[in-house]
């Protein structure tokens, strides 16, 4: 998507059809570039207000991210998070108290985000959707997050589970809340930076295209932007996957664009039945659409690091 100016739908309509497209970069790019820019606040107004978060029912919970069955985690292992009067303060609880009385776990694959993934988790079948990739999956987005939220909580959500592989929704609460193009970029860089220090087994984190949801058209050239400056961060100018595979040591990030999928091939206008009444949000039976090229994309980094099906230990 082009970079400061919305892409006419003439000039869109020629990409439908194409393949999601995954951009790489190298670790090391992410921790210099993160260290070189340091890292920017980003916050959200206080009109922005969060999209809600439910406690899902017991039968959700059960779904919710590959929840083990094995005992709770001795005290010496125990995650802690301590109340600071911030709106998501109820969410992490509730996520530090399920994986300290069920410790999923390591070595696995982890959904990261905002309610884009959140609901993927309370609405659908989540643990049915991301099969290929094995039993040992978690997912620990929560609603409303900003990416300077995200980096707040990698020590709850995170680090504990020591992922192998990390897939990252965020920056769509960002835009809409004014925060800077490069701000999302700088802080999303920030946390690729900490996971790939605090987590031993992680090898790759895949960032998924910031959604060009039809409640976002006012804002859709910063959106745009957002999306190519992280885009040129993975290190590809044209379309496709870049350079060769490398062996499973080495540490990357991906790009993987599905927007493309949320087009009318016909016309280039956003598939407005896809959401919900806001404009932003999807019907359960809307991720049919795009979630398959996110799993794919999770599977082939798990291929790469010499693991198809998420094994994991405890």
């Amino acid at each position: 998507l082009a970079v400061g100016g919305r892409r006419s739908p003439s000039r869109f309509r020629s990409r439908i059809g194409r393949v999601p497209t995954f951009r790489r970069m190298p670790a090391a790019a992410v921790g210099g570039a993160a260290a070189t820019r340091g890292l920017a606040s980003g916050r959200p107004s206080a009109s922005a207000a969060p999209c809600p978060s439910r406690v899902p029912s017991p039968r959700a919970r059960g779904r919710s991210g590959g929840i083990s069955t094995t005992t709770p985690r001795s005290r010496a292992a125990m995650i802690e998070y301590v109340t600071r009067g911030e709106w998501y303060d109820g969410e992490i609880r509730r996520f530090v108290r399920i994986d300290n009385e069920n410790p999923p776990r390591k070595r696995g694959v982890l959904f990261a985000g905002s309610s884009i993934f959140r609901e993927w988790r309370e609405l659908r079948d989540f643990t049915a959707d991301v099969e290929p990739l094995g039993a040992n999956v978690l997912n620990r987005a929560f609603g409303g997050s900003t990416t300077r939220d995200q980096l707040e909580v990698m020590e709850q959500i995170v680090f504990p589970h020591d992922p192998k592989v990390l897939v990252y929704y965020c920056g769509s609460n960002d835009v809409n809340a004014g925060v800077p193009p490069r701000v999302i970029r700088d802080n999303f860089l920030e946390w690729c930076a900490r996971a790939f220090r605090r987590c031993p087994s992680a090898r790759r984190i895949l960032f998924v295209s910031i959604m060009r949801a039809p409640q976002k058209a006012p804002v859709w050239d910063e959106l745009d932007e957002a999306n190519a400056l992280i885009r040129e961060a993975c290190g590809e100018e044209g379309g496709g996957r870049s350079g060769p595979r490398h062996g499973s040591g080495l540490k990357l990030v991906d790009f993987v664009d599905v927007n493309l999928l949320l087009y009318d091939k016909s016309t280039g206008e956003p598939l407005t039945r896809l959401y919900r009444d806001d404009g932003l949000h999807f019907h359960p039976g809307s991720y049919d659409r795009f979630a398959p090229a996110i799993v794919d994309a999770a599977r082939r980094a798990l291929d790469e690091c010499g693991d198809s099906r998420g094994g994991g230990t405890g």
